[in-house]
């Protein structure tokens, strides 16, 4: 069998890129406690559950969303949603997006 020298080293970036760690921790890393990927299951923004942290910033007309900060695009999205921008606690940056 007779194998393309451009074969090799495509096949090596690919099966690297296949098992790559997202650029951002998770939000137990800064602290916070992601509840489920925010709006749907593959985003990566996570609704944010109640601790030390986050207490000051719970509404019962909103949800706390969290979104890693080097996702400018997740950022961006969640802003042109509606939701307020609140604060940043380690890599993640928090938003209120009311429910109403």
């Amino acid at each position: 069998m007779k194998i393309n020298v451009l074969t090799v080293p495509l096949l090596a970036i690919a099966v690297t890129g296949c098992d790559m760690d997202p650029p951002y921790s998770p939000p137990e890393a800064s602290g916070l406690i992601g509840v489920r990927p925010y709006p749907m299951p593959a985003d990566v923004c996570q609704v944010i559950g109640e601790n030390e942290l986050t207490v000051e910033y719970l509404d019962d007309a909103a949800i706390l969303i969290g979104c890693p900060a080097v996702e400018t695009g997740a950022i961006a999205d969640r802003l042109a949603d509606g939701a307020m921008q609140i604060t940043q606690v380690g890599e993640w940056v928090l938003f209120s997006q009311p429910l109403r």
